[in-house]
């Protein structure tokens, strides 16, 4: 039970780096985002410049870098955290696997006939027969990383892959082969394990995701005949779902298919909660709060008054010497979150060390959506943070009822205080900041390094004496 304490603390650990490359860009890309708005435009007329647009655009591109590459990260990063001894054999045979996963389960889609054209939704529409719901839902279900046309498994499959190099590299590090293969044993076998190993497990992805997508989907179409505890739930299922990369299907479900909505207005039939919004909002028509309720107002409560109310309860739970650095790490990732929405930076840190602060969070995200839609809410957009509550609630008039927020986002920031303060507290949950060196953690390490050291002079010791000898006969 110790050693898969410590594994799991350091697995929490090796999470960091790409969390803190992910805060660090998340405020470039909230921001050039937000400067590149239509509806900022047009408030801040100076933005209408080609060549300062031209810039925004690419720190834009350059600041996505993790985001685009968060799986590849992560394969990386854990074998990074965890292993002990050559960690670069390591990271690389993360990589290498994480590569050998994709091809794997691309071959065997190309198999099944899935294709980036075969599963396009015009294709699925016309040649197929499907309805736009159907063609939508299944096109949902794949992307294409790293260039390679893949189920859309997120950060899960890095992860996977990150764990598999861990595992592979402590097994297979010292393995010694045949003579006529001398050269590829020890260190050079393990990335080569990976590999071999690593296709296999996505061929076996390839059997697992589309059940986990046809669950998904079945909670899409619960979520849409329930009212306002579908609300609830969607929210929920949302915010659960995050780390596997399976909420952007749920995502898609209610902003472009008719789960999210049916309206005729003015003669255009308008499917899916987004459009909607977007067509309303175009010809300055009253908004509809059956389709907002699934955009950004149910996100505002979460991110702009929780996310950093979580912070907070981090922040005075840690050690009290470690209280500065965790507010220097956690300083980029909330302005992200407040300002854009991005909660990743922030909940990456608690969500795979705590399964209790997970499924509390994703609870508090669904009384988000709830409240809101309660009062007729009518803020729509996508990212919900504090730029969407100004530019679709507050400029848009009293009829978004963006003063809700003013009133239920002190009472949320309340609830995630305390909440997480309690947990965090109750289950010793090791946040960052919370690790303490233990006077037997410190003779450990003294221990450790005198061991060092003893080993370093008698080698030195046994040198000398070698090199004495060598002089010696060689005058002789």
């Amino acid at each position: 039970m110790t050693n898969f304490k410590k594994n799991f603390q350091s697995f929490g650990k090796s999470l960091l780096f790409p969390i803190s490359l992910l805060s660090f860009m998340a405020i470039f890309l909230g921001l050039a985002a937000a400067l590149q708005n239509p509806n900022i435009i047009e408030f801040m007329p100076f933005l209408d410049n080609t060549f300062l647009q031209n810039i925004l655009g690419m720190i834009r591109k350059i600041s996505a870098l993790p985001f685009g590459y968060l799986p590849l990260l992560f394969a990386m990063s854990i074998p990074l955290g965890m292993v002990k001894r050559d960690k670069e054999v390591a990271v690389y045979a993360g990589a290498v696997g994480y590569i050998a996963m994709l091809i794997g389960m691309n071959y065997f889609l190309s198999l099944q006939g899935y294709t980036p054209e075969t599963t396009s939704i015009a294709y699925l529409m016309e040649t197929e027969g499907l309805s736009q719901v159907e063609a939508t839902l299944l096109n949902a279900r794949f992307t294409s990383t790293l260039g390679i046309f893949v189920y859309n498994t997120n950060v899960i499959g890095g992860i996977i892959a990150g764990l598999m190099g861990v595992y592979l590299h402590n097994k297979f590090r010292q393995t010694e082969l045949h003579a006529a293969l001398t050269f590829y044993s020890g260190k050079r076998f393990v990335p080569i394990i990976s590999a071999l190993v690593m296709v296999v497990v996505g061929i076996g992805l390839t059997f697992v995701w589309p059940i986990v997508n046809a669950g998904i989907i079945n909670m899409g179409e619960l979520i849409s005949e329930t009212g306002l505890f579908g609300t609830f739930l969607y929210g929920f299922t949302e915010k659960i779902i995050n780390p596997t990369g399976l909420h952007h299907i749920l995502n898609q479900t209610f902003r472009f298919t008719a789960l999210g909505g049916v309206e005729n207005i003015d003669g255009h039939s308008l499917v899916g909660a987004l459009q909607i919004y977007l067509y309303q909002l175009d010809n300055n028509l009253p908004f509809s709060t059956d389709a907002t309720r699934f955009l950004a107002q149910g996100k505002i409560l979460h991110m702009v008054f929780g996310m950093p109310a979580a912070v907070l309860a981090i922040y005075r739970m840690a050690l009290p010497e470690k209280r500065e650095k965790v507010l220097k790490f956690f300083l980029a990732g909330l302005t992200a979150v407040i300002l854009t929405g991005i909660t990743e930076p922030i909940e990456f840190t608690f969500i795979f060390i705590s399964p209790v602060l997970w499924i509390v969070n994703a609870i508090f995200a669904g009384l988000a959506f709830l409240v809101p839609a309660i009062f007729d809410a009518g803020i729509g957009n996508i990212q919900g943070g504090i730029i969407d509550w100004l530019v679709f609630g507050v400029f848009q008039g009293l009829e978004t009822k963006w003063y809700i927020y003013l009133i239920a986002g002190p009472i949320f920031f309340a609830m995630y205080y305390f909440s997480y303060t309690f947990i965090i507290r109750k289950f010793n949950v090791l946040t960052i900041g919370r690790r303490k060196t233990t006077l037997k953690m410190m003779k450990r390490m003294i221990r450790k390094t005198c061991q060092s050291k003893n080993r370093i002079v008698r080698r030195l010791k046994t040198s000398l004496k070698d090199w004495g000898a060598y002089q010696y006969c060689r005058c002789r």
